[in-house]
């Protein structure tokens, strides 16, 4: 018997905690929206967050705690929409409350933007940068670095010929 065709694509590892993640995901911000309308505190009460409790804590808390286990990274969407500190799911307007920053002295630098993301449960903020470009590897930096020596070291050379070349002329002018 043969061991399987050649043509058969490879399946993604460990794909049914890919699924349970996912499951756990959607659960979670699905019990967190039903549970809004009935968790809300007075408004009485000096600290008005959410204090939620319950069913959507607890499966975030799963969701980290499997990824954790299985070693498989979450993505980034499903990794910023948790807290790290409380596991309530963060979703704008709800549970969590969004607003851009910019601590530049004039407040003009748009690459000084940084995207707050506050939980309403516990008050822990995520600061994500927004309009900045992420910086090239060390790598990649030497290399640019290089090649625009390169790129003088040439420019010098032409120069100098140019230049040879010029006073030739002007003797033969001569």
């Amino acid at each position: 018997m043969a061991k399987g065709s050649a043509n058969q694509t490879k399946s993604v590892p460990n794909k049914h905690l890919h699924a349970r993640i996912a499951y756990l995901h959607q659960a979670a911000t699905h019990l967190a929206l039903k549970q809004q309308s009935v968790t809300k505190t007075d408004s009485s009460v000096a600290d008005s967050r959410l204090q939620q409790h319950g069913l959507p804590l607890l499966l975030a808390a799963q969701l980290q705690a499997v990824s954790q286990k299985a070693q498989i990274r979450l993505s980034h969407d499903m990794k910023r929409s948790i807290c790290k500190v409380c596991s309530t799911p963060l979703m704008s307007d709800t549970t969590s409350k969004t607003r851009i920053e910019n601590k530049s002295r004039t407040g003009g630098k748009s690459c000084a933007d940084v995207l707050v993301i506050q939980c309403q449960n516990c008050g822990t903020e995520k600061r994500f940068p927004v309009g900045a470009s992420r910086q090239k590897k060390k790598a990649e930096r030497k290399a640019a670095l290089a090649e625009r020596q390169n790129i003088e070291v040439v420019e010098k050379q032409n120069i100098e010929v140019a230049e040879k070349q010029n006073t030739e002329v002007e003797i033969v002018n001569d």
